[in-house]
């Protein structure tokens, strides 16, 4: 009896051990309590969002107790829902009607994103920005046509502003030659001659366009024509004006473009103490300057401006927001 007792209790002793490995391993970082370790999903590194996806998870590492993040470079804002979505990173910046449209399951996507949630808008503008070399003939977008274009990398946003862009100018992708790069190396690639045009779809100043202006390559900016901007913005009510002015890259002129505010999301299944505490500690004014210090195109994020959401809020940062005031 005792015997039989005893293997009884090894049995159930192995059931329940097996049994906690396995929920350990195929429960997602929300279900199971707050992770130890954070991934957020940016970009290529030649943009903005990199440089402020490193000074949130610095934020993190020193103001969040028990949780480490990392940045993790990816194809940019379309993917990054999807990421989000579905836990693989559980942080992630993308642009707001990326988001919206992930949520809803609008174009460029084919079903609906529905486990993202936003954690704070307001943090910087996406920018279309085209470089041609400096005695290119292409002056404007209908000159892509049949010309070699550094799109930016497959799954970034810059794609889905290009084709209605390109919608409103009469083109399609399929008219060009595309090269699907990082914004840092189409830019190469163009003043090594192999394309004829660079796309970089970033907050202003970009690096790559910036190292671009700092050298020894003569360059131009495409500038959106007053017809063109004020159909993309009355089309298009997500895009924004925007000006590149001169002194940005040293352009004999300043250049009018459109963009689109870039927001941070988050995944739905993160704890709400959890996501509290993180929203908490990027408002705190020394991390906030911070993120501010990470890029100059961060510098707009402000507490006022956090709440505004394009997708619902995280409950953990809506608890936060409703505790400063900035939501009734």
């Amino acid at each position: 009896m005792i015997r039989t007792i005893s293997r009884s209790k090894i049995v159930v002793a192995l059931f329940l051990g097996a049994a906690m490995l396995a929920g350990s391993y195929g429960t997602s970082a929300g279900q199971a309590g707050s992770p130890s370790e954070l991934a957020i999903s940016t970009a290529s590194s030649g943009g903005a969002w990199y440089p402020i996806g490193a000074g949130m998870a610095e934020v993190i590492k020193y103001s969040v107790k028990g949780v480490q993040a990392r940045v993790q470079t990816t194809g940019g804002g379309v993917e990054n829902i999807k990421l989000v979505h579905e836990g693989k990173t559980e942080i992630g910046i993308t642009i707001s009607y990326l988001a919206y449209n992930g949520y809803h399951g609008i174009e460029p996507y084919k079903t609906k994103y529905t486990n993202i949630r936003n954690l704070f808008s307001g943090l910087s503008t996406g920018v279309m920005q085209v470089v041609v070399p400096g005695d290119s003939k292409i002056k404007s977008f209908a000159d892509l046509k049949g010309k070699k274009v550094a799109v930016g990398p497959a799954g970034g946003g810059a794609l889905t502003v290009l084709s209605d862009i390109f919608r409103e100018v009469g083109l399609k992708m399929r008219d060009m030659t595309p090269s699907y790069v990082a914004f840092d190396e189409g830019i190469t690639m163009m003043t090594d001659g192999h394309v004829d045009a660079a796309v970089s779809y970033a907050a202003v100043p970009t690096p790559a366009v910036k190292t671009l202006a700092t050298g020894m390559h003569a360059f131009r900016m495409l500038d959106f024509d007053e017809k063109l901007q004020k159909t993309l913005l009355t089309k298009y009510p997500y895009y924004v004006p925007f000006t590149i002015t001169k002194d940005v890259y040293g352009t004999p002129t300043d250049i009018r473009v459109v963009g689109t505010p870039n927001i941070v999301i988050v995944y739905s299944q993160l704890p709400d103490d959890l996501v509290y505490r993180i929203t908490k500690a990027f408002f705190e004014p020394k991390n906030l300057e911070m993120i501010h210090n990470s890029h100059p195109s961060a510098k707009g994020l402000t507490l006022e401006k956090a709440a505004v959401a394009a997708i619902p809020l995280h409950p953990g940062a809506e608890k936060f927001y409703r505790e400063k005031g900035v939501l009734k």
